[in-house]
């Protein structure tokens, strides 16, 4: 559709149609294709301006025309690779389009305009056909796929639940489950952004999607807190707090469902274990009561543990609680009735992106496109504006993808297989061909095939690169040309730049460098010392557990060994939830609750204390925030046990401090705290 109506308006080259609709159609669910087709019309159109000022700027200065071009490319990666979903996309296209429109023109600097007219409008071609055909010819909705994934994904949420609560898994096997579970959450948020473009209903319930999406970040950092604390209590003298809290947990293990083997949760089931928390979170406060009564004769750190537990399960049953009704809500098109409102969250959240990282890819595209601008200028070879352009297509596609330098290879090996497929095609059945019918019969075959190919996890990019650069090079154009020489010359230099952007991916700040790595996790640990301690707590939890999960994202495509390994990572990235959100709870407490004078100076001894651990991490900024834990919990003994005895386990507000004081102080004294050696106080108790 997309050829033949570029032909029929006499557009120059059809193929960038024809490539658009290729790019768009990766992804054949509708509300994918409308909403990449919208950030690619948004993205060419500033693309395209951006071409006109550089040609205003510089109309016959090659050398600072390229160096502003470099310039501007860099930008638009930098931007790509600090923003998500969609807006990503939109950068991209905005860099890569200004190279399309401004370097054929660059010798004619008087027909950039013509230029650019034709480019967008071959451009909107391509949206319109992928557009019309995704949503016409056996569509497939978003909203489908959305349901689907997120069933799979409350069934994975309560077996990761079950996990936690259970106790006695290997650290590893929850850290794999708390991979898969994250990384389901990042693609049900990719197909939320898509669904808006598509399904009127879904954009009207945008806002209840977005806090099934807190009510999960809150939950799974509360049940991950339940396991490593459990994890813990095994290890201490006395078990009687683990005893006891395990009476109350198996009563949660008692009420969650379990999905046959490869199955998945039906919604009535949903419905039921929202109904059994419901009755749970009502009679909870009364089962910690009679389990609190009975530790009256313990030391006050085993009621410390005992609290810290309780309070972490009656938080966990609420998100949970909440979490069942926005997704019951979600497929019933019904208000949830009954979730509890812990806080004020805010509908956006603050971009997580590493500055550095996206600094990196930036300046990577920019070096790399200066380089093929002086090969081109120094080599004085007539075809070299083509390797400029796929150089810059593929550093500023590639960029935003999670292994680019894998990407670049399989899409070097499908643009090779394009270029001798097209090279068949336009040399030996193309002079054949008379008409657009027989034209299209011919074209069909290798279409499917690079469709055909994008199946299949093993090969969907060298599909994709097959069906990009068929299009690109085989470059059907009005008039049809036949050139040989000019074919092989075009597929020589898209290898070319195909290449030297793979170069640039493996040597110029690899995504896996250990440098990268390092930015990483001081990011992380900066977020704890200044924004945890002492950023405004105005949606700060949720900015929180949203940074870390993008961490441990990232953490998991670390290998599993090396100065900053998976492991390292997935380490610092737990202990900073658990110390974070522990010193986020406590800071909203003494802000809610009317604290005793002493708490004040107590609370600004612990900021400082953890802050300094985590700007300056060492085993002496450990034992110092250790010992400062434990001689707040020593000070403020009495006041915790005067405020409301046993009632006020989960109202009072120095029990909730205390509660959390102590769960800090278990993740200082935990093995697997990311600083060698073990603290020395490890194995004192806390009178």
């Amino acid at each position: 559709m997309a050829m033949w109506l570029s032909m029929r308006l006499e557009l120059s080259s059809p193929r960038t149609a024809m490539v658009s609709v290729v790019i768009l159609m990766m992804h054949q669910h509708s509300g994918m294709v409308l909403a990449r087709g919208f950030y690619r019309a948004a993205g060419m159109l500033v693309g395209n301006l951006a071409a006109l000022m550089l040609f205003h700027a510089f109309p016959q200065e090659r050398v600072l025309f390229f160096a502003a071009l470099s310039i501007w490319i860099g930008l638009c990666v930098a931007g790509a690779a600090y923003y998500r979903n969609y807006q990503s996309y939109g950068f991209v296209l905005s860099g890569y389009a200004t190279c399309i429109a401004a370097v054929p023109a660059i010798s004619n600097p008087y027909g950039i305009f013509d230029s650019m007219v034709v480019s967008l409008s071959e451009v909107s071609v391509g949206i319109l056909c992928a557009g019309l055909v995704s949503g016409l010819v056996f569509p497939q909705r978003v909203t489908a796929i959305l349901l689907g994934a997120g069933q799979q994904h409350l069934t994975s949420f309560i077996s990761f639940i079950r996990q936690a609560v259970h106790g006695g898994q290997a650290g590893n096997t929850l850290w794999l489950a708390h991979l898969r579970l994250t990384g389901e959450r990042a693609q049900l948020e990719n197909l939320r952004s898509a669904t808006v473009f598509e399904d009127p209903e879904m954009r009207a319930n945008n806002d209840l999607m977005i806090r099934l999406n807190h009510d999960f970040l809150d939950a799974v950092a509360r049940f991950h807190g339940i396991h490593q604390l459990r994890a813990r209590l095994i290890k201490v003298a006395d078990h009687r707090a683990g005893d006891a809290l395990r009476d109350l947990f198996e009563r949660l293990l008692a009420i969650l469902p379990a999905a046959e083997a490869g199955g998945r949760l039906s919604l009535a089931q949903v419905r039921a274990l929202h109904g059994d928390l419901k009755t749970l979170r009502a009679t909870l406060p009364a089962q910690i009561v009679s389990a609190r009564t009975a530790l009256d004769d313990t030391t006050p750190a085993t009621r410390d543990r005992f609290a810290a537990g309780a309070i972490l399960l009656d938080d966990g049953v609420a998100d949970l609680l909440a979490f069942t009704g926005n997704y019951v809500a979600l497929r019933t098109q019904r208000p949830p009735r009954a979730a509890p409102v812990t806080d004020e969250r805010p509908e956006k959240l603050l971009n997580s992106a590493n500055r550095a990282f996206a600094l990196a890819s930036g300046g990577r595209a920019s070096i790399a496109i200066l380089a093929c601008s002086w090969l081109w200028i120094a080599s004085g070879w007539n075809n070299g504006g083509s390797a400029l352009i796929s150089t810059t297509i593929a550093i500023a596609l590639y960029s935003v993808m999670p292994q680019p330098t894998t990407v670049a290879r399989h899409m070097l090996i499908g643009c090779l297989a394009a270029w001798i497929a097209g090279m068949v095609f336009n040399f030996a059945i193309l002079p054949r061909l008379d008409g657009f019918p027989l034209l299209a019969v011919g074209l069909g075959p290798v279409i499917l095939a690079g469709s055909y190919l994008g199946t299949f996890p093993a090969t969907a990019i060298v599909g994709l690169g097959f069906g990009i650069y068929f299009c690109f090079l085989t470059n059907l154009a009005n008039p049809a040309l036949y050139n040989p020489v000019g074919y092989l010359d075009g597929g020589i230099t898209t290898l070319l730049g195909i290449g030297m952007a793979s170069l640039a991916f493996a040597t110029i700040v690899p995504t896996g460098s250990a440098w990268l790595a390092d930015r990483y996790l001081r990011q992380l640990r900066a977020m704890v010392a200044m924004r945890v301690c002492y950023g405004s707590l105005a949606g700060l939890r949720l900015t929180f557990e949203s940074n870390i999960r993008d961490f441990v994202q990232y953490a998991g495509t670390r290998p599993a060994s090396g100065s900053a390994s998976r492991e390292t990572l997935l380490n610092w990235s737990f202990a900073a939830l658990e110390i974070g959100l522990a010193v986020i709870y406590i800071r909203e407490a003494v802000e809610r609750h009317v604290m005793p004078g002493p708490w004040q100076a107590q609370q600004d001894l612990l900021l400082a204390a953890v802050s300094a651990l985590f700007q300056n991490p060492s085993l002496q900024m450990r034992e110092r925030a250790l010992n400062t834990v434990e001689q707040v919990i020593r000070e403020t003994a009495s006041t915790a046990d005067g405020s409301g005895g046993n009632s006020g386990v989960l109202t009072a507000g120095p029990a909730r401090v205390r509660a959390q004081l102590h769960v800090i102080r278990l993740s200082l004294i935990d093995d697997a705290f990311p600083l060698s050696g073990p603290p020395v106080q490890a194995a004192v108790e806390v009178a």
